[in-house]
């Protein structure tokens, strides 16, 4: 599809979505900043609008469920649900 191609140009090979609950800038950042810390995280887009977290991987970059694990401590401390988005 046109979309895949496009994001192969910036070396995204695969998009992961988290359904993260964030009420202000400041949850955002962190998630953020929690996501590019890890080998192989091209980008992360977090929007406090559709409560979503959208992570573009590398080929080998991390898993899912490494990403949701790191997610979950930090909505744990932060009192925030965190889940992967349905349908993925």
């Amino acid at each position: 599809s046109l979309l895949f191609s496009n994001m192969a140009e910036d070396g995204v090979a695969k998009t992961v979505v988290f359904d993260v609950e964030m009420a202000c800038g400041g949850c955002s950042g962190a998630v953020t900043r929690i996501l590019n810390k890890m080998e192989g995280v091209l980008n992360v887009d977090a929007s406090l609008e559709d409560q979503k977290v959208t992570v573009g991987l590398s080929e080998g970059g991390p898993s899912p469920e490494v990403m949701l694990e790191a997610l979950k401590n930090w909505g744990e401390n932060a009192n925030k649900k965190v889940q992967l988005a349905e349908g993925q």
